[in-house]
Protein backbone atom coordinates (compact mmCIF):
# COMPACT_ATOMS: atom_id res chain seq x y z
CA UNK A 1 0.00 0.00 0.00
CA UNK A 2 1.27 3.54 -1.18
CA UNK A 3 1.57 6.80 1.24
CA UNK A 4 -2.28 7.57 -0.17
CA UNK A 5 -3.53 4.13 0.69
CA UNK A 6 -3.61 2.81 -2.22
CA UNK A 7 -2.86 -0.87 -3.38
CA UNK A 8 0.50 -1.40 -5.12
CA UNK A 9 1.49 -4.39 -7.00
CA UNK A 10 3.18 -5.56 -3.50
CA UNK A 11 -0.53 -6.11 -1.73
CA UNK A 12 -1.26 -8.55 -4.82
CA UNK A 13 -1.70 -12.07 -3.22
CA UNK A 14 -0.68 -13.35 -6.75
CA UNK A 15 2.37 -11.13 -6.60
CA UNK A 16 3.63 -12.17 -3.26
CA UNK A 17 3.14 -15.85 -4.13
CA UNK A 18 5.25 -15.13 -7.20
CA UNK A 19 7.98 -13.68 -5.20
CA UNK A 20 8.14 -16.77 -2.86
CA UNK A 21 8.21 -19.22 -5.74
CA UNK A 22 10.64 -17.22 -7.22
CA UNK A 23 12.30 -17.62 -3.78
CA UNK A 24 11.66 -21.73 -3.67
CA UNK A 25 13.52 -21.51 -7.06
CA UNK A 26 16.79 -19.78 -5.70
CA UNK A 27 16.91 -22.57 -3.09
CA UNK A 28 16.01 -25.26 -5.49
CA UNK A 29 13.16 -26.19 -3.98
CA UNK A 30 11.07 -26.79 -7.25
CA UNK A 31 8.03 -28.88 -5.95
CA UNK A 32 7.00 -26.27 -3.66
CA UNK A 33 7.31 -23.25 -6.17
CA UNK A 34 5.94 -25.53 -9.15
CA UNK A 35 2.91 -26.03 -6.49
CA UNK A 36 2.50 -22.21 -6.14
CA UNK A 37 2.89 -21.49 -9.56
CA UNK A 38 -0.21 -23.72 -10.19
CA UNK A 39 -1.95 -22.44 -7.18
CA UNK A 40 -1.83 -18.76 -8.83
CA UNK A 41 -2.85 -19.99 -12.29
CA UNK A 42 -5.50 -21.98 -10.97
CA UNK A 43 -6.93 -18.87 -9.14
CA UNK A 44 -6.90 -16.74 -11.98
CA UNK A 45 -6.27 -18.68 -15.29
CA UNK A 46 -4.35 -15.69 -16.71
CA UNK A 47 -1.30 -17.04 -17.87
CA UNK A 48 -0.32 -13.26 -19.01
CA UNK A 49 0.59 -12.54 -15.73
CA UNK A 50 4.10 -11.50 -15.66
CA UNK A 51 6.61 -14.77 -15.37
CA UNK A 52 3.43 -17.23 -14.69
CA UNK A 53 4.36 -19.02 -18.07
CA UNK A 54 8.00 -19.23 -17.48
CA UNK A 55 7.60 -20.33 -14.17
CA UNK A 56 5.55 -23.04 -14.47
CA UNK A 57 7.62 -24.27 -17.12
CA UNK A 58 11.14 -23.85 -15.83
CA UNK A 59 9.56 -25.38 -12.31
CA UNK A 60 8.45 -28.64 -13.81
CA UNK A 61 11.57 -28.80 -15.39
CA UNK A 62 13.97 -28.70 -12.75
CA UNK A 63 11.30 -30.45 -10.75
CA UNK A 64 11.90 -33.79 -12.73
CA UNK A 65 15.62 -33.42 -11.79
CA UNK A 66 14.97 -32.68 -8.15
CA UNK A 67 14.98 -35.77 -6.72
CA UNK A 68 18.86 -36.82 -8.62
CA UNK A 69 19.87 -33.30 -7.65
CA UNK A 70 19.42 -33.80 -4.20
CA UNK A 71 20.39 -37.61 -3.86
CA UNK A 72 24.15 -36.98 -5.45
CA UNK A 73 26.85 -35.97 -2.92
CA UNK A 74 28.73 -32.20 -3.07
CA UNK A 75 31.10 -32.53 -5.36
CA UNK A 76 32.74 -33.09 -9.23
CA UNK A 77 29.62 -35.22 -10.67
CA UNK A 78 27.11 -33.45 -8.83
CA UNK A 79 28.51 -30.06 -10.43
CA UNK A 80 28.83 -31.42 -13.78
CA UNK A 81 25.57 -32.91 -13.92
CA UNK A 82 24.16 -29.33 -12.50
CA UNK A 83 26.36 -27.75 -15.75
CA UNK A 84 24.70 -30.01 -18.65
CA UNK A 85 21.24 -30.07 -17.21
CA UNK A 86 21.74 -26.37 -17.57
CA UNK A 87 22.39 -26.18 -21.07
CA UNK A 88 19.86 -28.60 -21.67
CA UNK A 89 17.56 -26.36 -19.78
CA UNK A 90 18.90 -23.09 -22.18
CA UNK A 91 17.87 -25.38 -25.24
CA UNK A 92 14.66 -25.89 -23.64
CA UNK A 93 14.25 -22.38 -23.22
CA UNK A 94 15.22 -21.84 -26.84
CA UNK A 95 13.26 -24.01 -28.52
CA UNK A 96 9.85 -22.35 -26.47
CA UNK A 97 10.90 -18.98 -27.55
CA UNK A 98 11.52 -18.10 -23.93
CA UNK A 99 13.61 -15.40 -22.68
CA UNK A 100 14.71 -14.26 -19.74
CA UNK A 101 12.50 -13.76 -17.01
CA UNK A 102 12.73 -13.62 -12.92
CA UNK A 103 12.00 -17.44 -12.53
CA UNK A 104 14.97 -18.20 -14.98
CA UNK A 105 17.03 -16.06 -13.06
CA UNK A 106 16.38 -17.59 -9.72
CA UNK A 107 16.85 -20.98 -10.95
CA UNK A 108 20.68 -19.53 -12.45
CA UNK A 109 21.05 -18.58 -8.97
CA UNK A 110 20.80 -21.85 -7.66
CA UNK A 111 21.93 -23.84 -10.07
CA UNK A 112 25.48 -22.23 -10.15
CA UNK A 113 25.83 -21.25 -6.37
CA UNK A 114 25.29 -25.03 -6.04
CA UNK A 115 27.80 -25.95 -9.00
CA UNK A 116 30.03 -23.87 -7.57
CA UNK A 117 30.09 -25.43 -4.16
CA UNK A 118 30.46 -28.83 -6.42
CA UNK A 119 33.54 -27.58 -8.17
CA UNK A 120 35.11 -26.06 -5.20
CA UNK A 121 34.85 -29.19 -3.23
CA UNK A 122 36.53 -31.12 -6.07
CA UNK A 123 39.51 -28.64 -6.57
CA UNK A 124 40.40 -28.63 -3.32
CA UNK A 125 40.85 -32.40 -3.43
CA UNK A 126 43.13 -32.13 -5.92
CA UNK A 127 47.19 -32.23 -6.01
CA UNK A 128 48.33 -29.78 -8.68
CA UNK A 129 46.32 -27.06 -10.98
CA UNK A 130 43.06 -28.57 -12.42
CA UNK A 131 42.83 -25.99 -15.22
CA UNK A 132 39.24 -27.53 -16.48
CA UNK A 133 37.86 -26.98 -12.82
CA UNK A 134 39.25 -23.64 -12.94
CA UNK A 135 37.78 -22.93 -16.06
CA UNK A 136 34.03 -24.42 -14.74
CA UNK A 137 34.52 -22.42 -11.16
CA UNK A 138 35.48 -19.00 -12.77
CA UNK A 139 32.00 -19.90 -15.52
CA UNK A 140 29.91 -19.99 -12.37
CA UNK A 141 30.74 -17.41 -11.07
CA UNK A 142 30.52 -15.61 -13.96
CA UNK A 143 27.01 -16.67 -14.24
CA UNK A 144 26.24 -16.01 -11.19
CA UNK A 145 27.31 -12.17 -12.21
CA UNK A 146 29.78 -12.56 -9.19
CA UNK A 147 32.23 -10.52 -12.22
CA UNK A 148 35.24 -9.66 -9.20
CA UNK A 149 35.76 -13.46 -8.53
CA UNK A 150 35.69 -14.58 -12.22
CA UNK A 151 38.49 -12.57 -13.29
CA UNK A 152 39.95 -13.89 -10.25
CA UNK A 153 39.65 -17.59 -10.80
CA UNK A 154 40.32 -17.07 -15.03
CA UNK A 155 43.62 -14.78 -14.26
CA UNK A 156 45.00 -17.54 -12.42
CA UNK A 157 43.99 -20.51 -14.58
CA UNK A 158 46.05 -18.17 -17.64
CA UNK A 159 49.09 -17.91 -15.18
CA UNK A 160 49.14 -22.00 -16.01
CA UNK A 161 48.72 -21.47 -19.85
CA UNK A 162 48.42 -18.17 -21.30
CA UNK A 163 47.99 -19.46 -24.59
CA UNK A 164 45.08 -20.66 -23.95
CA UNK A 165 42.66 -18.56 -25.92
CA UNK A 166 39.52 -20.03 -24.73
CA UNK A 167 40.26 -18.94 -20.81
CA UNK A 168 41.78 -15.29 -22.37
CA UNK A 169 38.22 -14.92 -23.98
CA UNK A 170 36.21 -15.63 -21.10
CA UNK A 171 38.32 -13.76 -18.80
CA UNK A 172 38.40 -10.64 -21.33
CA UNK A 173 34.27 -10.86 -20.95
CA UNK A 174 34.46 -10.96 -17.05
CA UNK A 175 36.69 -7.74 -17.08
CA UNK A 176 33.77 -6.01 -19.54
CA UNK A 177 30.86 -7.10 -17.92
CA UNK A 178 33.36 -5.94 -14.23
CA UNK A 179 33.55 -2.31 -16.23
CA UNK A 180 37.13 -2.43 -16.76
CA UNK A 181 36.88 -2.17 -20.94
CA UNK A 182 40.42 -1.11 -21.43
CA UNK A 183 41.76 -3.96 -20.17
CA UNK A 184 38.48 -6.52 -22.04
CA UNK A 185 39.91 -5.19 -25.19
CA UNK A 186 43.76 -5.69 -24.68
CA UNK A 187 42.74 -9.61 -24.28
CA UNK A 188 39.93 -9.61 -26.80
CA UNK A 189 42.64 -8.92 -28.94
CA UNK A 190 45.00 -11.26 -27.27
CA UNK A 191 42.40 -14.72 -27.43
CA UNK A 192 42.66 -14.18 -31.21
CA UNK A 193 46.62 -14.49 -31.33
CA UNK A 194 46.71 -18.02 -30.54
CA UNK A 195 43.74 -20.43 -31.14
CA UNK A 196 40.84 -18.84 -32.38
CA UNK A 197 39.06 -22.17 -33.27
CA UNK A 198 38.88 -22.64 -28.92
CA UNK A 199 37.08 -19.63 -28.50
CA UNK A 200 33.25 -20.53 -27.45
CA UNK A 201 31.31 -17.51 -29.03
CA UNK A 202 28.07 -18.15 -27.79
CA UNK A 203 29.48 -17.44 -23.95
CA UNK A 204 30.63 -13.91 -24.89
CA UNK A 205 28.23 -11.26 -23.57
CA UNK A 206 30.31 -8.43 -24.24
CA UNK A 207 28.63 -5.95 -27.19
CA UNK A 208 31.73 -5.17 -28.95
CA UNK A 209 32.03 -8.83 -29.87
CA UNK A 210 28.38 -9.22 -30.07
CA UNK A 211 28.14 -6.69 -32.12
CA UNK A 212 31.13 -7.42 -34.77
CA UNK A 213 29.73 -11.20 -35.15
CA UNK A 214 26.67 -9.78 -36.31
CA UNK A 215 28.27 -7.77 -38.64
CA UNK A 216 30.27 -10.62 -40.07
CA UNK A 217 26.81 -12.60 -40.63
CA UNK A 218 25.45 -9.66 -42.20
CA UNK A 219 28.29 -9.80 -44.59
CA UNK A 220 27.57 -13.48 -45.34
CA UNK A 221 30.03 -15.60 -43.61
CA UNK A 222 29.36 -18.94 -42.95
CA UNK A 223 29.43 -19.70 -38.82
CA UNK A 224 32.59 -21.64 -39.33
CA UNK A 225 34.28 -18.53 -40.34
CA UNK A 226 33.28 -16.20 -38.23
CA UNK A 227 35.53 -16.27 -34.88
CA UNK A 228 38.46 -15.88 -37.82
CA UNK A 229 37.63 -12.60 -39.55
CA UNK A 230 36.42 -11.04 -35.88
CA UNK A 231 39.91 -9.33 -34.80
CA UNK A 232 39.89 -8.27 -38.65
CA UNK A 233 36.38 -6.28 -38.39
CA UNK A 234 37.84 -5.15 -35.33
CA UNK A 235 41.22 -3.73 -36.60
CA UNK A 236 38.88 -1.86 -39.70
CA UNK A 237 36.68 -0.14 -36.79
CA UNK A 238 39.70 0.23 -34.45
CA UNK A 239 37.64 -1.42 -31.51
CA UNK A 240 40.84 -3.53 -30.68
CA UNK A 241 42.88 -0.07 -29.95
CA UNK A 242 44.56 -1.23 -27.02
CA UNK A 243 47.85 -3.21 -27.48
CA UNK A 244 51.02 -4.07 -25.70
CA UNK A 245 54.79 -5.06 -26.97
CA UNK A 246 55.82 -8.36 -27.83
CA UNK A 247 58.78 -10.01 -26.43
CA UNK A 248 61.57 -11.35 -28.99
CA UNK A 249 60.78 -15.00 -28.12
CA UNK A 250 57.11 -13.89 -29.48
CA UNK A 251 58.41 -11.50 -32.26
CA UNK A 252 60.44 -14.79 -33.46
CA UNK A 253 57.20 -17.44 -33.05
CA UNK A 254 54.85 -15.01 -35.02
CA UNK A 255 57.37 -14.37 -37.76
CA UNK A 256 57.75 -18.36 -38.27
CA UNK A 257 53.40 -18.70 -37.99
CA UNK A 258 53.69 -15.98 -40.81
CA UNK A 259 56.01 -18.15 -42.81
CA UNK A 260 53.92 -21.01 -42.15
CA UNK A 261 50.70 -19.78 -42.83
CA UNK A 262 51.98 -17.92 -46.35
CA UNK A 263 53.22 -21.58 -47.59
CA UNK A 264 49.89 -23.13 -46.59
CA UNK A 265 47.99 -20.29 -48.48
CA UNK A 266 49.90 -20.85 -51.53
CA UNK A 267 48.84 -24.42 -51.61
CA UNK A 268 46.11 -25.42 -53.42
CA UNK A 269 43.04 -27.05 -51.86
CA UNK A 270 43.00 -25.50 -47.94
CA UNK A 271 40.28 -23.16 -46.71
CA UNK A 272 41.09 -19.75 -47.46
CA UNK A 273 38.64 -17.75 -45.61
CA UNK A 274 39.06 -19.41 -42.60
CA UNK A 275 43.15 -19.47 -43.16
CA UNK A 276 43.60 -15.52 -44.66
CA UNK A 277 42.47 -13.74 -41.38
CA UNK A 278 44.31 -15.60 -39.00
CA UNK A 279 47.48 -14.70 -41.30
CA UNK A 280 46.05 -11.22 -41.35
CA UNK A 281 46.12 -11.19 -37.72
CA UNK A 282 49.41 -11.99 -37.70
CA UNK A 283 50.45 -9.19 -39.72
CA UNK A 284 48.77 -6.88 -37.86
CA UNK A 285 50.12 -7.88 -34.77
CA UNK A 286 53.71 -7.46 -36.51
CA UNK A 287 53.19 -4.57 -37.75
CA UNK A 288 51.82 -2.84 -34.51
CA UNK A 289 54.81 -4.34 -32.84
CA UNK A 290 57.12 -2.33 -34.95
CA UNK A 291 55.40 0.34 -34.81
CA UNK A 292 54.89 0.97 -30.53
CA UNK A 293 58.81 0.10 -30.49
CA UNK A 294 59.42 2.21 -33.45
CA UNK A 295 62.27 0.21 -34.12
CA UNK A 296 61.94 -0.88 -37.79
CA UNK A 297 60.62 1.29 -40.62
CA UNK A 298 61.18 -1.33 -43.25
CA UNK A 299 59.78 -4.44 -41.86
CA UNK A 300 56.41 -2.69 -41.34
CA UNK A 301 56.66 -2.05 -44.70
CA UNK A 302 57.39 -5.38 -45.56
CA UNK A 303 54.56 -6.59 -43.86
CA UNK A 304 52.10 -3.86 -44.70
CA UNK A 305 53.07 -5.36 -48.70
CA UNK A 306 52.40 -8.83 -48.33
CA UNK A 307 49.03 -8.02 -46.01
CA UNK A 308 47.69 -5.60 -49.14
CA UNK A 309 49.10 -8.73 -51.69
CA UNK A 310 46.85 -11.01 -49.80
CA UNK A 311 43.79 -8.97 -49.36
CA UNK A 312 43.98 -5.54 -51.16
CA UNK A 313 39.80 -4.67 -50.37
CA UNK A 314 40.49 -5.13 -46.61
CA UNK A 315 44.37 -3.29 -46.15
CA UNK A 316 42.28 -0.34 -47.74
CA UNK A 317 39.47 -0.59 -45.40
CA UNK A 318 42.21 -1.06 -42.17
CA UNK A 319 44.52 1.74 -43.12
CA UNK A 320 42.54 4.05 -45.24
CA UNK A 321 42.79 6.76 -42.43
CA UNK A 322 46.19 6.18 -41.29
CA UNK A 323 49.38 7.44 -42.82
CA UNK A 324 51.76 5.65 -40.54
CA UNK A 325 50.19 2.91 -39.98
Amino acid sequence: MDQDGQLTFDDDPKAVKMRTANNYLKLGEFDKAAHLFHEILDSNKNLEYPGLLTGIRASEFWNNRQEQITSMETGLDKGKFLVSEWNKFESFLQDKNIFTESPIEAIRKYIFTEAIRCFTKAYQNTVSPDISLLYDIGECFFNVNDFKKAVETFEFAWSFHRENSKIIARLADSYYSLGDVSRARLLFREMFLYKPEQIELDRIRASIIVDIIYDIRQQGYDDSEIVFWIPIFAAINHQFHIKRELDDNEVNILSENVYQLEKELSSNGVNARELMPVLLNKYLWLIDHYLIEKSDAIKVDILKKKFQETDSETFTKIFRTEKGI
